[in-house]
């Protein structure tokens, strides 16, 4: 079902001179960018910072994936109030695939807690580190690794979801449509775990591509380690839009009509398109917000209030 709401409220050349387009001009770019500075607008008395709750516990830097000698971490938040059976979530950053600071995202893993979603805060293989599509099989890690321990942390495992902001959305909407591709699965750990997600928040995602401007699809080259006229089926198969089928997950898209980055018909378009396919979509648009808007009030609480809402409600009717 589709609802729409309005609520009030490998070229090294390329890649160096993608990488210092990011160094000079990242803050006005997308995926990444820091909205303050790139719309103006919100001011920064609205950014919402992280603050530790007594609500939630934490349980940080617990290793979750292992390729060779790198070691790929994530910090958990849980509801303080002991259970068994709650949903949980993969929370991944955004930063145009060039920022995996878990930290900056605890503000939303801890709200999620809060709520009684145990959400996981994972750092990932940035472009720079891995090609894609390792970051995509870093998430894939992630979910394995919170499937396998899910009985110790009062974890439904069969109530495991996704949520990213930006190109982290990019990464939680793909992870969640590609069950069972053996190219995006990876080897950091408990291969013999499913990577199936029962759910998906994406917010301002960009789902397809190709349709992005020529700024963000200079940061989208720099991922991808090559560029649509090198290879266009490569861009293709990276875009969640070309990856939806009928027993695709429930997908929650949550987009700024003032995202100047990427535009809100990408959520819209991509919803649709999962609704042709006979999936599940739902998407929301949030009038003024821009596009990091899960880092401002007054979208922030309205964004963890949607996603904890769909998670728990997904959880609960068993959408598996």
């Amino acid at each position: 079902m589709l609802t729409w709401r309005l609520r009030s409220c490998g070229n090294p050349r390329l890649r160096k001179r993608v990488l210092l387009c990011l160094v000079i001009f990242g803050p006005c770019l997308l995926l990444g960018a820091t909205v303050a500075e790139a719309q103006g607008e919100p001011s920064e008395k609205g950014f919402v910072e992280y603050r530790p709750s007594a609500r939630v516990r934490v349980i940080p830097d617990l290793a979750y994936a292992k390729y060779g000698d790198r070691t790929l971490l994530l910090d958990l938040y849980l509801p303080s109030q002991l259970g068994q059976g709650r949903p949980g979530v993969i929370v991944v950053r955004g930063g145009g695939w060039m920022v995996n600071d878990r930290k900056r995202f605890a503000h939303v893993a801890s709200a999620l807690a809060e709520k009684g979603v145990a959400a996981a805060c994972i750092e990932y293989r940035t472009a720079e580190e891995a090609a894609f599509p390792g970051a995509i099989q870093d998430v894939k890690a992630a979910v394995r690794w919170m499937r396998a321990n899910a009985a110790r942390y009062g974890i439904d495992s069969h109530a495991i979801g996704t949520l990213g902001g930006s190109s982290g959305a990019h990464m939680a909407l793909l992870a969640g449509l590609t069950a069972g591709v053996a190219e995006l699965e990876g080897n950091g750990g408990h291969e013999d775990v499913s990577s199936q997600i029962q759910a998906v928040v994406a917010m301002a995602t960009p789902a397809d591509l190709l349709s992005l401007s020529a700024n963000n699809k200079r940061t989208v080259g720099t991922f991808l380690h090559v560029t649509p006229e090198q290879d266009a089926e490569m861009w293709r198969w990276a875009s969640p839009v070309n990856h939806v089928t009928a027993g695709g997950p429930p997908v929650l898209l949550l987009h700024g009509t003032a995202d100047d980055s990427v535009p809100s018909t990408q959520s819209v378009d991509f919803a649709r398109r999962y609704r042709e396919a006979g999936a599940s979509a739902e998407v929301e648009l949030l009038p003024g917000a821009p596009h990091a808007f899960w880092n401002y009030r007054p979208w922030f609480s309205e964004a963890i209030d949607r996603a904890a809402t769909f998670f728990l409600r997904v959880a609960k009717k068993g959408l598996r």
